[in-house]
């Protein structure tokens, strides 16, 4: 009886070390400004690898803010290791700018591209991965496609706009409050040709305030339409029917200019890649639900695009 419960244990015990070896994961640190996770699958070390570029705003590695939780880059993470991919996620420069003393003035979209740009060249270094790929997330999508130019194998824009920032916020605008897209239209328009914007509408300080505006100036002059034109590598560009963030519309400009890529649309998924069965209450909810997995159709499209 006792050697039966002896082995039991041994059982239980190697079971568990092979659940917890289904993937490695590590801290890697490229430069002063990026410090992300690398995981890689337990059983082979010759994969590929993909490169996680996150939405705009202050969203960690993970994929969370400081007021959600939600998981959903780490999830990704793990789940793709699990199918034999590699993932790199890393914070953005934004969470470092205290530590480097870097002031909300000084940040531009160009410092993003070159963060990502660093973590390409980091991993092409190493030689241990057959194929990189960029996979960026709302404004990440923007910022992937320009670093992915000439250093990676593929690219992957999830729910990305295709318009340039400026006229999707002008289109928001206009949605929301109609009139005040007359004042952001001047207020763009200043920004371009005078590289500051002036007596817009109190109601947009959000958007025109004076420290944000040089990285909204850096922003505007890239359109996602002209930019994803100049890859020569594969693309999947990925949309769910319940992101609130993202309008499906985009999808279909993508597609005017850019027929060839690979699209995957899933029902029921919101903009960071949960499923949503009920309406925009719960969609809010599932910002702070990191219980919520990943859309399975998300994992399968990801994982046979990074595999062909």
């Amino acid at each position: 009886m006792k050697s039966t419960f002896y082995l039991f244990m041994i059982l239980i015990t190697t079971l568990g070390i092979a659940q917890e070896k289904e993937y490695n994961s590590a801290v890697v640190k490229i430069n002063k400004y990026i410090e992300g996770t690398l995981v890689t699958p337990y059983s082979d070390d010759h994969v590929p690898l993909v490169i996680f570029i996150m939405d705009s705003g202050a969203i960690n590695r993970d994929g969370n803010d400081r007021m959600s939780k939600n998981d959903t880059f780490k999830q990704l993470s793990y789940e793709l290791a699990r199918l034999g991919i590699a993932t790199y996620r890393y914070d953005k420069r934004l969470f470092k700018m205290d530590g480097l003393g870097i002031k909300e003035h000084e940040i531009s979209l160009d410092d993003f591209i070159k963060d990502a740009v660093s973590a390409i060249d980091y991993f092409k270094t190493k030689g241990k991965y057959h194929k990189i790929i960029i996979a960026g997330h709302g404004q990440g999508s923007l910022i992937g496609m320009i670093a992915a130019r000439g250093r990676a194998n593929s690219f992957i824009s999830i729910a990305g706009n295709a318009l340039s920032i400026d006229q999707v916020i002008i289109e928001q605008i206009a949605k929301q409050a109609p009139g005040l897209d007359k004042s952001a239209t001047v207020a763009f328009k200043q920004l371009k040709e005078n590289g500051r914007a002036t007596g817009y509408d109190s109601a947009l300080e959000s958007i025109f305030r004076y420290d944000l505006q040089p990285f909204m100036r850096s922003w505007i002059k890239y359109n996602p339409s002209e930019e994803i034109l100049k890859l020569e590598i594969p693309v999947m560009i990925l949309y769910g029917d319940k992101d609130i963030q993202v309008d499906l519309a985009q999808a279909d400009k993508f597609k005017e200019v850019i027929p060839q890529a690979e699209y995957l649309f899933v029902q029921n998924m919101n903009h960071i890649l949960k499923e949503i069965k009920g309406g925009r209450l719960e969609n809010h909810k599932s910002y702070n639900e990191p219980f919520r997995k990943i859309a399975p159709e998300v994992l399968a499209g990801i994982a046979n695009f990074v595999n062909q």
